[in-house]
Formats: structure tokens, sequence, C-alpha cells
């Protein structure tokens, strides 16, 4: 590889990106000029619109039956205009009052006789001259029932502290630093994920899928120059590009509000967005491998893309995606724990958040830095090996088929990766709208319903409009006796080992008491008889069938095609743990798929899968009914299992591959 090449690439593309007017807009033009005007005019509007709700009087009325005397408590005041109102109710709701004010008949004269009286304030939240009314009604009731409590108080010669047997005084010991960096930590990370993306976003579909359009990739595969040359060249102006988007919107962000606290007053606002070197230093050498991973990344995914359009298409939501995990520094009570220290994105956003407020130190910053360049290089190495696969940048066709004449379509073996791929969007999109609906009115029905009418009819349906052959598709082929057998002794050595999973992962992430309990209710009245066998036949072997089918059968023979193997099951596996639609679910589901899928591709047979499938749901079923009180004794769900089950599971987990690798050597997928 020739470093000289690289940086002559990487020069030429930098170069023609800077020229281009959509890069320097999003890079250039959001931060430098959107920012100021965001802030500046918008904190403007918002205290020119509060200093009007200062100056206009609250519209007030009174409830039928209202004590007169209550109404003079705000007839002096300028603050209020009292309006009579014969339908006090209609005319909140119309907007003609801000308020309404009730109170009994006769509360002057409970007053007097030192008695109690409620009163009750109606208002409209969603109306901010309602809730000005409704703040100063209430401190105007309040600073009344100071005075009569005060009067009562020296009517009967007892200090104050009588009616107040304990004062409570809070006391913010955060300073203006720290409650400014726990503003900006839940905003920050969103903001900066969304600019580097947005950086890369233009120049990383202009240089794969613009190559592709104007039919210039052929010209650069024909020079000596190395395919990988082309890409690391490619992605480091697309990386330059990107991290340089990012520090320019985060000092064009604290410039800002730098600037505008300076004009309103620090210390009224209470805000300091000075931070130490240290953790400016911290943020930039984190944002570096950042900015490397979502580079990298997009580029992978805009050179499944043909033309520019296209690219558009299918990375505007991508952008949007990679935003959910930034969201977590948004979530109260969200820190960056051990776990999450791995996970893409997130590690970057709640360290950026801990930072701020001063809670992460040298061993975070280390641990988030590591795996995200993990991360970035693993991405990185992606979209070298996508950009050698002549496929992808000649092929006619790398999506679906969009055609109603059915005839127009070739006659395939498999479904091709972005078919299968289009294939679990229609069953997730079915799943999410109607499956939850059909399971929440009648659990059983609705599941029957999900797995045949949701999951393995849009599957068939699918094969059977784009022309595929099921038997390859679905690969419907006799598996050997070793790989039956193989498939027993793995099926029943992960049910134990799955069981130890769950149980680290319920740690890790706990399951809400409330989801838990509703769950148990599910196997309630339901041990015994038919009952039990309906439920075997409704959570067991119809899942089996129908997702086998869809998972290790449409979806896995398309990607086995065109990937490498443990990309291909690795991928399967991650799409069914998303299927399952819980995040408390879904990191052992996405195992037990990887597993399933292993199962499947060396026997070459759908039928292992379905077994195996099988196997593992039931097992669940007679563990929550037949054998709960049983099992109740040895707490596994509070201490897991012991050490000895656990390792014995292993051993023969493992056992069970090798004699599925033995029997099934000649008998695995094609690719």
């Amino acid at each position: 590889m020739n470093i000289r090449r690289i940086l002559i690439i990487f020069s030429k593309e930098l170069r023609d990106m800077l020229r281009d007017r959509r890069t320097l807009i999003a890079m250039i033009g959001m931060p430098i000029v959107l920012y100021p005007l965001l802030f500046i005019f918008g904190s403007q509007a918002a205290i020119m619109h509060q200093d009007k709700l200062d100056r206009t009087p609250s519209r007030i009325a009174f409830a039928p039956g209202t004590d007169p005397a209550v109404a003079g408590w705000f007839d002096t005041d300028p603050k209020f205009e009292v309006l009579k109102s014969l339908g006090a109710a209609d005319d909140l709701y119309s907007g003609r009052v801000d308020a309404i004010v009730e109170s009994p008949a006769d509360a002057s004269e409970a007053l007097a006789q030192d008695r109690s009286v409620r009163m009750e304030v109606r208002f409209d939240a969603a109306e901010s001259q309602s809730r000005q009314a409704m703040s100063r009604v209430s401190k105007v009731l309040g600073s009344r029932n100071d005075t009569l409590l005060d009067e009562r108080l020296g009517a009967h010669q007892l200090d104050k502290g009588f009616a107040k047997p304990i004062e409570v005084r809070s006391r913010n010991m955060a300073g203006a630093a720290k409650t400014t960096g726990a503003l900006l930590g839940t905003i920050l990370p969103m903001l900066m994920v969304l600019m580097l993306g947005i950086g890369a976003f233009y120049p990383a579909i202009d240089l794969t899928a613009g190559e592709k359009e104007r039919g210039t990739f052929e010209t650069l595969l024909s020079t000596p120059t190395l395919t990988s040359e082309l890409v690391y060249g490619k992605f480091l102006a697309v990386f330059c590009l990107s991290l340089l988007a990012g520090l320019l919107n985060l000092g064009s962000l604290l410039l800002t509000l730098g600037f505008q606290i300076s004009q309103l007053g620090a210390e009224k606002l209470a805000l300091d967005i000075s931070m130490p070197p240290l953790t400016v230093l911290a943020i930039l050498l984190v944002l570096i491998p950042l900015a490397f991973f979502i580079s990298a990344v997009m580029m992978t995914a805009a050179m499944f893309a043909r033309t520019f359009k296209e690219a558009q298409n299918i990375m505007t939501p991508f952008l949007l995606l990679i935003l959910f995990p930034a969201m977590l520094a948004a979530m109260p009570g969200t820190e960056l724990s051990a776990g999450l220290e791995f996970v893409p994105i997130a590690n970057v956003a709640l360290l950026f958040k801990d930072l701020m407020t001063g809670k992460s130190g040298v061993q975070e910053v280390f641990t988030v830095f590591i795996s995200t360049t993990a991360y970035a290089v693993l991405a990185l190495s992606a979209a070298v090996w996508i950009f050698k696969r002549e496929e992808m940048i000649l092929a006619e066709e790398h999506s679906i088929p969009f055609m109603f004449n059915r005839s127009g379509i070739a006659p395939r073996a498999v479904l091709t990766p972005g078919m299968a791929l289009f294939l679990f969007g229609i069953v997730l999109v079915l799943i999410f709208y109607a499956g939850t609906f059909l399971q929440g009115f009648n659990f059983i029905g609705g599941l029957l319903g999900t797995q045949w009418g949701l999951v393995l009819a849009p599957t068939l349906l699918f094969l059977a409009f784009t022309r595929t052959r099921f038997r390859e598709a679905l690969n419907l082929r006799r598996p050997s006796l070793g790989a039956l057998a193989g498939t027993v002794i793995c099926g029943a050595s992960w049910v134990v080992i799955v069981v130890q999973l769950g149980f680290w992962m319920n740690r890790a992430l706990p399951v809400p008491p409330e989801l838990a309990e509703a769950m148990a209710e599910l196997y309630e009245g339901r041990e015994a008889g038919l009952a039990l066998l309906g439920l075997i036949f409704t959570a067991a072997l119809s899942p089996a069938i129908c997702e086998e089918s869809l998972f290790r059968g449409a979806i896995l023979s398309a990607f086995a095609r065109r990937w490498p193997a443990w990309l291909a099951i690795v991928v399967t596996g991650l799409l069914f743990g998303l299927l399952h639609l819980s995040v408390y679910r879904m990191p052992v589901t996405a195992i037990s798929g990887v597993v399933l899928a292993y199962l499947v591709y060396r026997s070459g047979s759908i039928y292992t899968g379905m077994l195996a499938h099988f196997m593992l749901n039931a097992s669940a079923l007679l563990a929550a009914t037949q054998f709960a009180e049983t099992l109740k004794p040895y707490r596994i769900d509070k201490v897991g299992e012991p050490l000895w089950v656990f390792a014995t599971a292993l051993v023969a987990f493992a056992a069970g591959v090798a004699i599925v690798e033995v029997s099934s050597r000649s008998r695995r997928l094609e690719t």
C-alpha cells in the first residue's frame, strides 16, 4: 500500500468537496450562521414574549356562587382584569378568560370564624397566558393565606413557628459551571452526533454513489492504484470534513452561548460555560474516533446506492438512526456504566455528559476512546471489503425490483440482500402496528395471528411475488442424521446456557417488575391438559416454523449467497433480536439467533433451526408452568446457575457443534 497515493487521492477529493456548495453550507454555513441566529433571535423573542406576558393583565372570572369578598381581593391589583362571565368554563376553553376562581359562598364568614376554606383555580395549561394567570392568582391567595395566618397566631399570642413546626430550606450546592454542564450535557451529545453525520453526509454520498452515477468508478478501478488505497483516500476526505464540521459546531455553540450569557448577565442566569483544559482535551480526543466511526459507517451505507438520489433516501433515515443512541444522554438517570462504555455512540454521548459535570475521569475516557476506535476500525474494514466487491460497484441491481408486473421479474434462487432487508422491514412494521394490537386484544389468538399471518404469510407471498424458488430460499433440504443429533445436543445445552445469559442480562439491565408480572400472568391457568398443549403450539411450535422460515430461510440464504458466512450469520441473528421489540430480550435473543443461523448454515437445512428453536421455546414454557414450583428453591433468577451446570452445558454445546461440523461439511449453504 502506497501512502503517497492515498494522500494524493485524499487531497484531490478534499479539494473537490470544499468546492461543493452543499458541503460548505452543511459544514460551515450551519454552525457559523445558524447558531447565532437561533440563539440570539430566539432568546430575544422569548424575552419579548415574556415581557409582553408580564405587562398584560390576566383576565379572570369567578364561578357562580363565589363569595363577593373574595372577588374584592383582586379588584385593586393592576395585574388582573376581572370579567363578568355567565359561562365561565366555556369562556376559559374559548380563551376569553385566562383563569377561573371559585370559592364557597360563605368563604369570608368561615375565615372570620378561624375555619378553613377550600378554593379552586381553573386554568388551561396549554396556554401561556392561562399559566401566567394561574401563577398570579396563586401568589395573591398565598399572600392572603399568610396574612390571615399571622392574624390568627397574633390573636392567640402564638409564635409563627407554632403553625410551621418544620421549615425546609433547599440549597443548591452545584456551582454555575456544573449547572451549565448538566444543561449542555443533555443537548451537546445529540447535536454533536447530528453535526458529525451531516458533515459526512454529502461527501460520503458524492464519493460513492455519486461516482457510480457519473460512471467514473470504472475509470478509478482501471488505474494502477489499489482498491484499498482508493478507499482510504476517499475515507480520509470524508473523515476530515466530518471532524471539521463537528469542531466548528462545538466552537460555534460555545461561543454563541458565551455571548448570550454575557449579554443577559452570567450572575443573573447562574450559568458558566468555562471548562477545565483537560475536559476540553478529553472531549476533542474522543471526537476523533467518533467522527472516524460515523464516517466509515456512512460510507459503507452509501455504497449500497447506485445514484445520488437513492443514496439520499438511504442515508436520511440512517442519519436519524444514529441519533437514538445519543439520546441516552438526555434521559434522566442514565449514566455511563461499565456495560454502556462499549455501546457505540451512546458511550461517547454519556461520556460527554459526565465530562461536562465532572463525573468521569481518565479511566472512562480511555475505555470509551479504545472501544470507539475499535468500532471505527471495524467499520472501515467493512467499507474496504464492500468497496472491493465488484458487484457492489458495477452491478445493475442492488435494490428491490419495485414493479407491479410480476412477469418483468427474473426468476431467482434466493433473494438479494436488499430484498431480504425489505422483507424484514415489512414484517417488522406489520408486527409493530398490527401484532401488538392483536396480542393486546387476545394473547393466544393474537400470537397465532402474528406468527402465521404477519411473519410466515408475508414471507411466502414475497418469495412468490419475486419469483424466488422456495426450496433454495427456505433451505428446505433434509438434514443428515449427524446434523440432527448435533442439533439436539446443541439445543438442549443451549437451553441451559441461555438461562445463565438471561441472568447476567437481567443484572445489567433489570426487567421492570410491572413487565415481569405481566409476562408471568400469561402463563397462569395454562399448566395442564389441552391448555398447555395449545400454549406450546402457539408459543413454541409456531415461532419455530414461522420465524425460522423468515430468518434462517429467506434472510439467511440471501445473505449467505453474497456475504461472508460469519457476516451473514451475525446479521441474521441481530435482525432476529430486533424483531422481538424488547430491549430486555434483544441481546440474548440475538445471540440465540446467531446460534440458530449457524446450525442452519452448517447443516444446509432449515429443519435443524426449527428443531433447536422449538426446544428452546418449549423448555422456557415448561419451566414457567410445569416446573415453576420445582425450580423455585434453586433461585436461579436470583443467584444464577451453579458453575458446574453452566460449565457442563458449555462442554455439551461444544460437543454438539463438533458433531454438526463433522457431519455437515458438504451440506453447508452454497455461497
